[in-house]
């Protein structure tokens, strides 16, 4: 990872966080969440969640770090189930920006209208199933209610003053998050250039060829596990040649998909982010249950697939 890159990360996510706080800050003073929260309100009391964290899922879909620094403001009033459950819950919310700016655009014009539209569709269900399993986990868990505010709601405060709260908060919520932001990801940075997780990535991709895997899918499942964009590219160019049919060409990328949550994603962008906003065993935890989920989800996925394509 180039320095510039690192540098471009931290400033994106210090912007993020200070906008997800601020801006939720005044949504709640200015008693609004009523008026722009209603369609997600009763998902969070179906999963037993604070009401109030339909603001971070309103925010999330525009950015989910943003949604993130809230929660992370107020850990110190909420469980660890809480976190997990909303994490889980919104993330057919939060996978909006994902599919609109990355899979939308490129497997569409990649893989042609129906294949691309049928693997975004794919990925959509696999979050619906994460929410489902956020409901029933926030169901089981959660077992107190919380009055929660973000920060004191005094109607009587004047509009100036409202604003100044907010940016504190704002402030304070950033400063305590961006060090460790900065700490974690210079370590990430530091592994990938030593070739770190790409010894993983060749491990794996012998581990992968012993499974009698025909070549092209060999190949997408390979490429995927360090880079999805271009497995979806390459997948694209085996389906026009007639080197993969459309059922073993999604096999391949939902497979691919998988490892690479397990093998990349998780390890070297989830963890280190979760971490910028809580405890190291809260994010772990987060971590552990994410990737438990996929390897649930993804077989259901690729029965979808079997049964649905010919």
């Amino acid at each position: 990872m180039l320095i510039n890159d690192v540098i471009y990360s931290i400033i994106i996510m210090t912007i993020a966080c200070f906008l997800g706080v601020f801006i939720a800050n005044l949504i709640f003073e200015f008693s609004l969440i009523q008026l722009i929260s209603k369609p997600i309100i009763p998902i969070m009391k179906i999963a037993n969640l604070p009401t109030i964290l339909s603001i971070p899922t309103l925010i999330s879909i525009i950015d989910i770090r943003g949604g993130l620094s809230i929660i992370s403001s107020i850990k110190h009033k909420i469980d660890d189930s809480v976190v997990i459950s909303y994490k889980l819950v919104t993330r057919p919310f939060s996978i909006i920006p994902l599919l609109i700016r990355n899979y939308l655009p490129i497997s569409i014009i990649s893989l042609g209208l129906f294949t691309g539209s049928f693997y975004i569709i794919l990925i959509f269900i696999s979050a619906l199933i994460s929410m489902i399993i956020g409901i029933i986990y926030g169901r089981l868990k959660i077992k107190k209610s919380y009055d929660l505010e973000l920060i004191s709601n005094n109607k009587e405060k004047r509009k100036i003053d409202t604003i100044k709260n907010s940016l504190n908060l704002a402030i304070d919520t950033t400063k305590k998050i961006i060090p460790k932001y900065v700490i974690i990801i210079s370590i990430i940075s530091l592994l990938i250039s030593m070739g770190f997780f790409n010894t993983i990535s060749d491990k794996l991709d012998i581990f992968i060829r012993q499974f009698g895997f025909s070549s092209s899918s060999t190949l997408l499942i390979s490429i995927h596990t360090i880079s999805p964009t271009s497995s979806i590219l390459t997948a694209g160019e085996l389906l026009k040649n007639g080197l993969i049919s459309i059922k073993e060409c999604l096999l391949a990328l939902l497979i691919g998909r998988l490892l690479f949550i397990i093998v990349m994603d998780y390890p070297r962008h989830s963890f280190p982010f979760y971490v910028s906003f809580f405890p190291v065993k809260l994010a772990f935890k987060l971590v552990t249950i994410e990737i438990i989920i996929n390897i649930i989800i993804t077989p259901i996925l690729m029965i979808i697939v079997y049964f649905l394509i010919p």
